[in-house]
Protein backbone atom coordinates (compact mmCIF):
# COMPACT_ATOMS: atom_id res chain seq x y z
CA UNK A 1 0.00 0.00 0.00
CA UNK A 2 1.26 3.48 -0.85
CA UNK A 3 -0.13 7.00 -0.97
CA UNK A 4 -1.24 9.15 -3.91
CA UNK A 5 1.33 11.91 -4.55
CA UNK A 6 -1.47 14.42 -5.26
CA UNK A 7 -4.01 13.94 -2.44
CA UNK A 8 -2.39 11.40 -0.08
CA UNK A 9 -5.14 8.75 -0.41
CA UNK A 10 -4.11 5.11 -0.09
CA UNK A 11 -3.51 3.39 -3.44
CA UNK A 12 -2.50 -0.13 -4.40
CA UNK A 13 0.17 -1.03 -6.98
CA UNK A 14 -2.58 -2.37 -9.28
CA UNK A 15 -4.37 1.01 -9.48
CA UNK A 16 -3.66 3.14 -12.55
CA UNK A 17 -5.63 6.16 -11.25
CA UNK A 18 -6.27 7.48 -7.74
CA UNK A 19 -9.86 6.77 -6.67
CA UNK A 20 -9.93 10.00 -4.62
CA UNK A 21 -8.52 12.68 -6.96
CA UNK A 22 -8.31 10.87 -10.33
CA UNK A 23 -4.62 11.57 -11.00
CA UNK A 24 -2.75 9.03 -13.13
CA UNK A 25 -0.48 6.94 -10.93
CA UNK A 26 3.06 6.01 -11.95
CA UNK A 27 4.31 3.34 -9.56
CA UNK A 28 7.79 2.99 -11.06
CA UNK A 29 8.89 6.42 -9.90
CA UNK A 30 9.62 7.54 -6.38
CA UNK A 31 8.24 10.87 -5.24
CA UNK A 32 9.08 12.95 -2.23
CA UNK A 33 6.37 14.97 -0.55
CA UNK A 34 6.73 17.84 1.86
CA UNK A 35 4.03 18.84 4.30
CA UNK A 36 4.99 22.05 6.10
CA UNK A 37 3.89 22.50 9.68
CA UNK A 38 2.60 25.89 10.69
CA UNK A 39 3.71 26.72 14.20
CA UNK A 40 1.67 29.10 16.31
CA UNK A 41 3.29 32.48 16.84
CA UNK A 42 3.17 34.50 20.06
CA UNK A 43 -0.30 35.87 19.25
CA UNK A 44 -1.78 32.39 18.92
CA UNK A 45 -2.32 32.70 15.16
CA UNK A 46 -1.07 30.06 12.81
CA UNK A 47 1.55 30.78 10.19
CA UNK A 48 -0.99 30.63 7.38
CA UNK A 49 -2.61 33.92 8.35
CA UNK A 50 -5.78 32.64 6.71
CA UNK A 51 -7.88 31.49 9.69
CA UNK A 52 -8.33 28.18 7.82
CA UNK A 53 -10.39 29.96 5.14
CA UNK A 54 -9.21 30.13 1.55
CA UNK A 55 -8.44 33.68 0.41
CA UNK A 56 -9.56 32.98 -3.12
CA UNK A 57 -9.64 30.29 -5.71
CA UNK A 58 -9.21 29.73 -9.41
CA UNK A 59 -10.22 27.34 -12.14
CA UNK A 60 -7.29 26.35 -14.32
CA UNK A 61 -8.36 25.15 -17.75
CA UNK A 62 -6.67 21.89 -18.63
CA UNK A 63 -5.39 20.92 -22.05
CA UNK A 64 -7.87 18.65 -23.82
CA UNK A 65 -5.27 16.12 -24.99
CA UNK A 66 -2.91 15.49 -22.12
CA UNK A 67 -4.57 17.11 -19.11
CA UNK A 68 -1.76 19.59 -18.54
CA UNK A 69 -2.50 23.00 -17.13
CA UNK A 70 -1.69 26.27 -18.79
CA UNK A 71 -4.35 27.41 -21.24
CA UNK A 72 -6.39 29.83 -19.11
CA UNK A 73 -6.87 30.62 -15.45
CA UNK A 74 -10.17 32.01 -14.13
CA UNK A 75 -10.13 33.71 -10.72
CA UNK A 76 -13.01 33.12 -8.34
CA UNK A 77 -13.53 35.96 -5.88
CA UNK A 78 -16.24 36.67 -3.34
CA UNK A 79 -18.97 36.97 -5.96
CA UNK A 80 -20.70 34.14 -7.77
CA UNK A 81 -18.96 33.12 -11.00
CA UNK A 82 -21.24 31.90 -13.77
CA UNK A 83 -20.08 29.35 -16.33
CA UNK A 84 -21.81 28.78 -19.64
CA UNK A 85 -22.21 29.36 -23.37
CA UNK A 86 -23.89 32.74 -22.88
CA UNK A 87 -21.59 35.67 -23.70
CA UNK A 88 -22.73 37.23 -20.38
CA UNK A 89 -21.19 34.33 -18.41
CA UNK A 90 -18.11 35.18 -16.36
CA UNK A 91 -16.45 32.06 -17.82
CA UNK A 92 -17.57 31.77 -21.44
CA UNK A 93 -17.27 28.27 -22.94
CA UNK A 94 -17.88 28.09 -26.68
CA UNK A 95 -19.15 24.53 -27.08
CA UNK A 96 -22.57 23.23 -28.13
CA UNK A 97 -22.53 20.68 -25.26
CA UNK A 98 -22.39 23.57 -22.74
CA UNK A 99 -25.72 25.15 -21.72
CA UNK A 100 -26.12 28.93 -21.82
CA UNK A 101 -26.32 29.02 -18.00
CA UNK A 102 -24.49 25.81 -17.17
CA UNK A 103 -23.03 26.13 -13.64
CA UNK A 104 -22.21 28.54 -10.82
CA UNK A 105 -19.14 28.59 -8.56
CA UNK A 106 -19.42 30.56 -5.34
CA UNK A 107 -17.92 31.04 -1.88
CA UNK A 108 -19.85 29.47 0.99
CA UNK A 109 -21.64 32.27 2.86
CA UNK A 110 -21.90 30.97 6.40
CA UNK A 111 -18.76 31.23 8.60
CA UNK A 112 -19.02 27.58 9.69
CA UNK A 113 -19.07 26.48 6.02
CA UNK A 114 -15.83 27.85 4.64
CA UNK A 115 -14.70 27.15 1.11
CA UNK A 116 -16.25 27.07 -2.34
CA UNK A 117 -19.13 25.21 -3.93
CA UNK A 118 -20.19 24.43 -7.50
CA UNK A 119 -23.84 24.14 -8.48
CA UNK A 120 -25.26 22.89 -11.78
CA UNK A 121 -27.72 25.49 -13.12
CA UNK A 122 -30.09 22.97 -14.71
CA UNK A 123 -27.83 22.13 -17.64
CA UNK A 124 -28.78 19.44 -20.13
CA UNK A 125 -25.44 17.59 -20.22
CA UNK A 126 -24.51 18.01 -16.56
CA UNK A 127 -21.60 19.22 -14.48
CA UNK A 128 -18.96 16.70 -13.40
CA UNK A 129 -16.57 16.87 -10.45
CA UNK A 130 -13.90 14.16 -10.42
CA UNK A 131 -15.81 12.33 -13.18
CA UNK A 132 -19.04 12.15 -11.15
CA UNK A 133 -22.15 14.07 -12.23
CA UNK A 134 -23.19 16.51 -9.50
CA UNK A 135 -26.04 18.89 -8.78
CA UNK A 136 -24.18 20.80 -6.07
CA UNK A 137 -20.99 19.91 -4.21
CA UNK A 138 -18.27 21.50 -2.06
CA UNK A 139 -15.00 21.89 -3.94
CA UNK A 140 -11.66 20.69 -2.59
CA UNK A 141 -8.23 21.75 -3.72
CA UNK A 142 -7.29 19.72 -6.82
CA UNK A 143 -10.84 18.74 -7.85
CA UNK A 144 -11.28 18.25 -11.59
CA UNK A 145 -14.39 19.88 -13.03
CA UNK A 146 -15.74 18.98 -16.47
CA UNK A 147 -18.31 21.07 -18.30
CA UNK A 148 -18.89 19.95 -21.87
CA UNK A 149 -15.53 19.31 -23.48
CA UNK A 150 -13.79 21.71 -21.07
CA UNK A 151 -11.89 20.44 -18.03
CA UNK A 152 -10.69 22.58 -15.13
CA UNK A 153 -8.65 22.02 -12.01
CA UNK A 154 -9.93 23.82 -8.90
CA UNK A 155 -7.14 25.38 -6.81
CA UNK A 156 -6.97 27.71 -3.82
CA UNK A 157 -4.91 30.81 -4.50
Amino acid sequence: MSNCPECGAEVTPQMKFCAECGIRLVHAQSTVSYAPSFEEDDNGATGTGRDNAPEGAALIELDQVEGTAGRRMHDIGDEMVTVGRSPESAIFLDDVTVSRQHAEVFRRERPEEKGFRIRDAGSLNGTYVNRVRVDSVDLRNGDEIQIGKYRFKFVYT
